[in-house]
């Protein structure tokens, strides 16, 4: 297989596990929305990645909710216009003029039946706050729907935000550009509230709610949107190996190892909705993690009938949580195991 080749079923492998498997919903915390003094427009804060927008809110009035890299979307009762925020990390070496080409490029392949006519009007611009962004308008069709689209792609430390804006061909192109340029990137993050949920960066993922635990991952881990009941996920450009934190609740009375059995047998069932020839290979309690109980599952299984994956599960049991650790590869499993057993379960 050629590299772009490679390339192309790891950015599809990216947002179907994303959008299918595990997540609905990204890492936000303490989003505010607020009028905007003289317009229809309503301000919307993202204080965990850290940038605002507007939107139409008189128009706008129905929330989808969040879906595989979507952090934001809002959209018409009737389904257009719409508008949706994308955060996902910041392609190395990519400037950011070369940006309207990556994403008009991907979305056929993100968006069944989506076709990109022509890129309009690109130019690099200057964001209210100062900020760099590069613009863009589309004239493209999904579903047999001839539609105009006006995009704003910006950087903030190592993610790409796409701001995105869509109408039926009579809509208005001067609307959707004045949303997609309200783009912000001056929003103070609120690392506090992300740190007690659960935050990962520079190799390091600090959680300080209950239960509070560290986690030590790879330099090269990139975090992903947030998929599922997931509060980490993380892993190398190319796709494999990968990585992610999620927790769930446990009964008091009812036998841990069990419960942590239960729960991972339901993980290796979850994968039936993406995957095929799902096997589990070996599943059993493990003493990993001293006096806490603690189980492992491996699966082997093929993403969409074709990437041959495996995948291990740790479930860790702590103040009647269940703390699930887990990893995909395309090689052996120890390098996944070795950066689980960096936890420190008493920070």
């Amino acid at each position: 297989m050629k590299n772009h080749a490679k390339k192309d079923v790891w950015i599809v492998f990216s947002v179907f596990i994303g959008s299918v498997l595990f997540f609905a919903c990204a890492q936000t915390t303490k989003q505010t929305e607020t009028s905007a003094p003289g317009s229809a427009l309503i301000r919307h804060e993202d204080k965990a990645i850290g940038f605002s927008i507007e939107y139409d809110a008189e128009k706008l009035t129905k929330d989808p909710g969040p879906v595989g890299p979507f952090v934001f979307r809002r959209q018409a009762v009737g389904g257009m216009p719409g508008v949706g925020v994308t955060v996902g990390p910041y392609p190395t070496g990519t400037a950011l003029g070369d940006t309207a080409d990556l994403i008009s490029n991907s979305l056929p392949r993100m968006i069944p039946g989506c076709m990109v006519h022509q890129v309009n009007n690109q130019q690099l611009i200057k964001l209210t706050d100062g900020s760099q962004g590069n613009y863009f308008e589309l004239d493209w069709n999904i579903g047999g729907d001839e539609l105009i689209g006006a995009f704003v792609i910006a950087q903030r430390d190592d993610r790409l935000i796409v701001y995105g804006a869509a109408d039926s061909q009579d809509g208005s192109m001067e609307n959707l550009t004045a949303m997609v340029k309200s783009l912000r990137l001056d929003v103070e993050v609120d690392f506090a509230a992300l740190r007690a949920r659960g935050f990962g960066q520079d190799g390091k993922f600090v959680r300080t709610n209950s239960p509070a635990f560290t986690l030590e991952y790879p330099q090269g881990f990139q975090n992903r949107p947030l998929q599922a009941d997931q509060i980490f996920r993380a892993g190398i450009p190319q796709g494999s190996p990968s990585m992610s934190i999620g927790i769930a609740s446990l009964s008091g009375g009812a036998d841990t190892h069990t419960q942590l059995k239960r729960l991972a047998e339901g993980y290796a069932m979850a994968l039936q909705s993406v995957g095929t020839d799902i096997e589990i290979i070996s599943q059993n309690p493990i003493e990993t993690y001293k006096e806490y109980d603690a189980y492992q599952i491996q699966i082997i299984w093929r993403f969409r009938g074709q990437i041959p994956l495996t995948t291990v599960v740790h479930l860790i049991a702590k103040q009647n949580r269940a703390i699930r650790l887990a990893g995909h590869t395309t090689y052996g499993i120890d390098e996944l195991t070795d950066i689980f057993k960096t936890i420190d379960l008493n920070p």
